[in-house]
């Protein structure tokens, strides 16, 4: 009996170190390490420190603010993080966050005791540089830096024992107008990224467990660790002012509370009270106008020093500008059936697919392709739906199981290059079904812009946090939309109005056409075409504000043109920085697509000089603060720690095992006095 419970002893014991010093680790194994690395098991938002033996520990935000400002169509918004550094040692602090697909981040303060550093903007490696010498001299220091335009990362230097940090970042963001409704989005969490190809050099000091790739280069860099056992709490305030009356402001996945500052303001606050402040899906913010308000045009303008800026948002009359019409479609479905999709998120978009498939008319073709590690066509071209044909297509789409891989690029390229002879009398269109959880992204556009010809594409991201990068500038090169549905219950209705888009003529080859005299430079090169519903959205840059522009645009009634007349009003601000976030949106792309060296450093230089005309964080500028007082004493250095000392969270992952020995233990206590009974 004794030695049984030293058995016993000594098994919980070495299951209580292996959970102390792995806290919180994944659920799948990796079988190419015998260790876990700690930071793989913590949730993006939280930050990691990093000891001077490279061991690393967590410490979870303890306090997240978001206060946005909605005016018109710009959203300012302000996130503040608050960290402790619990333990007693000098450490640096690695933050790993989202942000809005489209959101241009221009400040960065951090308040650590009582002092305060405000950011500067600099090129990326004069900005690394700067902050490792202030790391070196013992200076408080934070970087923040862009991996992609929805994933940031920040580095805080010299982090005193027992010290709290506060971390504020501001950035702005455009309204996004669909459908008559108005609607913003916060990202709270990343998604684990699917990342292909095979291991290259990766840095000791990396982030994460993920190695770079010859696909994907910079792998590290966007997969932060996560975990759904981490208390993520978060608070947010708005204060809306729409310009307008609203007939109703709802929050998609979110219980908030509404409180009218006067008739057209408003104050929002998530409702902490029921549950769901943790930061773990997606905050989508809707608001709406009486169907007598609904604005059909928003123009807005602004100087800036020499230079003037113009906003347009114009939706043409729907009797006007669309009709029904009878034109064959080609639908190609690429659907994501990948480990990542487990759940509901396979169970939306099959659901998805089978509303789809039912709309589609006998003189229309269609084709399904189903991807993971690989991919997988119901039909070898797209065939005639008739009845026999969507049977199979229904029963595929019901037959769906996520697993493996998520590996996108073929199967998107099949749907691309599937086009037969008879091709050319559909209107083709793609359909892109996935939760975007993928790490290759440039590789992806690459294909894409190389072979979509007329195709249109039309994306749809699944679950609670899809990739947006991804999703939106799918939908921009195949001059289609996204749609992003981010619980089962939205399936239905967010479907019927993408078909409704799908069925719907768009308005191709729209101009916005300035008097004679005006040079004006649109940030994204040209307008995509409009499907019912939509607004037209551009910005210019330009050398005067006209009395007057027109907008012009071939539909199924013939050409559609309207002249809207210009009070310029240059109180508005913001729109100087939303047309520099377009126009680097738009280079980026170009950099993306070029192959030869000498192309790409010549976009890199233009899109650097243009960051930093607009203090913007990019992909080759960056966001540095230094205290120039060194708080790190000269004599002090960094302790060798394990990370068993450090997270506190390690003895609540270890309580199912406790149960299960504990349980154990009893059962056989009670063989044993059973045969000393009999």
């Amino acid at each position: 009996m004794a030695t049984l419970i030293a058995l016993i002893s000594l098994s919980y014991s070495h299951f209580i170190r292996a959970d102390i010093s792995f806290a919180q680790k994944p659920t799948q194994a990796v079988a190419s390490s015998s260790t876990t690395n700690p930071i793989n098991t913590v949730k993006s938002g939280s930050i990691i420190y990093t000891l001077a033996d490279n061991s690393a520990l967590t410490q979870m935000a303890l306090d997240t603010k978001v206060q946005m400002d909605i005016t018109g169509t710009i959203t300012r918004v302000k996130l503040e993080q608050s960290f402790t550094n619990p333990s007693n040692d000098w450490v640096e602090g690695v933050y790993v966050f989202p942000l809005p697909v489209d959101s241009a981040v221009d400040h960065l303060t951090m308040y650590v005791g009582n002092r305060t550093i405000q950011g500067q903007i600099k090129e990326r490696k004069e900005a690394k540089k700067i902050y490792n010498q202030a790391k070196q001299a013992g200076k408080k220091a934070s970087l923040i830096e862009q991996q992609r335009p929805n994933i940031f990362t920040t580095n805080v230097a010299n982090i005193g024992p027992g010290e709290t940090i506060k971390i504020a970042i501001e950035y702005q963001q455009a309204v996004k107008i669909d459908q008559d409704k108005f609607s913003i989005r916060f990202p709270m969490t990343i998604g684990q990224r699917y990342i292909p190809g095979q291991p290259i050099a990766t840095p000791k000091d990396n982030i994460s467990m993920r190695s770079n790739t010859h696909r994907v280069k910079d792998a590290v860099k966007i997969s932060p660790p996560i975990s759904p056992n981490v208390d993520r709490p978060i608070s947010i305030a708005i204060n809306l002012k729409a310009g307008f009356n609203t007939a109703s402001v709802n929050a998609s996945y979110h219980d908030i509370s509404v409180v009218d500052i006067d008739p057209l303001t408003k104050h929002i606050t998530l409702d902490n009270t029921k549950g769901n402040n943790q930061a773990n899906r997606d905050f989508e913010l809707v608001w709406q106008a009486d169907n007598a308000l609904t604005p059909e045009l928003a123009l807005f303008t602004q100087q800036q020093g020499d230079d003037h800026y113009l906003m347009l948002m114009a939706t043409p009359p729907a009797d006007k500008a669309f009709k029904q019409f009878n034109t064959p479609r080609e639908l190609i479905f690429v659907i994501d059936s990948s480990g990542s999709m487990m759940g509901a998120s396979m169970a939306q978009a099959s659901k998805a697919l089978v509303q789809a498939i039912h709309r589609l008319k006998p003189t229309d073709r269609f084709n399904i392709i189903d991807f993971d590690s690989g991919f997988d066509p119901l039909f070898d071209s797209a065939m005639p739906a008739i009845k026999m044909n969507k049977k199979h297509g229904i029963r595929f789409a019901n037959n769906l199981d996520a697993s493996g891989g998520t590996e996108p690029l073929e199967a998107i390229k099949f749907a691309l290059n599937s086009r037969d002879s008879h091709a050319d009398d559909y209107l083709r269109q793609i359909v892109f079904l996935t939760d975007g959880q993928v790490g290759n992204e440039a590789e992806i556009f690459r294909t894409v812009h190389q072979h979509i010809d007329n195709d249109r594409l039309f994306t749809i991201g699944i679950g609670s946090a899809p990739n947006a990068h991804l999703m939106t500038t799918l939908a921009e090169y195949g001059k289609g939309a996204y749609t992003f549905i981010g619980d089962i219950v939205e399936v239905k209705d967010k479907m019927l109005a993408l078909f409704a888009k799908l069925e719907s003529p768009a308005m191709t080859n729209i101009h916005i056409n300035f008097p004679m005299n005006i040079h004006a430079e649109q940030a994204l090169g040209a307008v995509s075409d409009l499907y019912k519903g939509e607004v037209i959205t551009a910005v210019f840059k330009l050398n005067a504000i006209p009395n007057k522009l027109s907008i012009s645009g071939n539909t199924a009634n013939g050409v559609f043109t309207k002249e809207v007349p210009i009070t310029a009003s240059n109180n508005t601000t913001g729109i100087d920085v939303a047309w520099a976030r377009r126009k680097i949106e738009q280079m980026m792309h170009e950099y993306h697509t070029q192959y030869r060296r000498i192309d790409r450093d010549k976009i890199q230089a233009d899109i650097t000089n243009l960051a930093l005309d607009h203090h913007l964080v990019s992909k080759f500028t960056s966001l540095v603060a230094v205290d120039i007082t060194p708080t790190k004493p000269g004599s002090q250095t960094n302790v060798t720690k394990t990370v068993a000392n450090k997270v506190k969270a390690a003895k609540t992952a270890t309580n199912s095992q406790l149960w299960m020995i504990l349980g154990l233990f009893i059962i056989l206590l009670s063989v044993v006095t059973r045969r000393k009974a009999a």
